[in-house]
Parts: C-alpha cells; sequence; structure tokens
C-alpha cells in the first residue's frame, strides 16, 4: 500500500521584511528542526522513496535537510 506524508517547511525567518515570500529563508529554529524531523521519520521507519518541493527557498531547505537525515 502507497502511503502520502505531507510535510510543512521549518520555521522560516521574518528578520528581513523586504524579501518576497519565497525567498524566506529559515530561521536558526528551522535549522534546527529540520533535520531532527528527519530524525523522527528513520527512527518510526518512515523511509520516502520520493520526496517532492516546492521551489521557494524555505521549503527547498527543509527538503535538503530532511533528506540528508534519510541518506
Amino acid at each position: 500500500m502507497k502511503h502520502l506524508l505531507i510535510c510543512r517547511h521549518a520555521k522560516s525567518s521574518w528578520k528581513d521584511p523586504s524579501l518576497a515570500d519565497f525567498d524566506r529563508p529559515l530561521n536558526k529554529r528551522g535549522k534546527r528542526d529540520a533535520p531532527q524531523m528527519g530524525k523522527m521519520l528513520v527512527s518510526h521507519g518512515i523511509f520516502p522513496d520520493l520526496i517532492v518541493s516546492s521551489p521557494a527557498k524555505r521549503a527547498k531547505k527543509t527538503a535538503l535537510r530532511l533528506a540528508k537525515e534519510l541518506n
């Protein structure tokens, strides 16, 4: 049976109000939490075959940090 896991991007930064929403980066907490989510997936035996991400900066960085933990 196939499963679909939907994950929201990690916490993003509002530090620079001149940035477009699409270009907002992860903040310190987001950079810390994204890999933790990957570790949590591994601990539950969840290894996605495919990761699809929005090209928005915060979403892409979250996906990359998750993927790194999943190897």
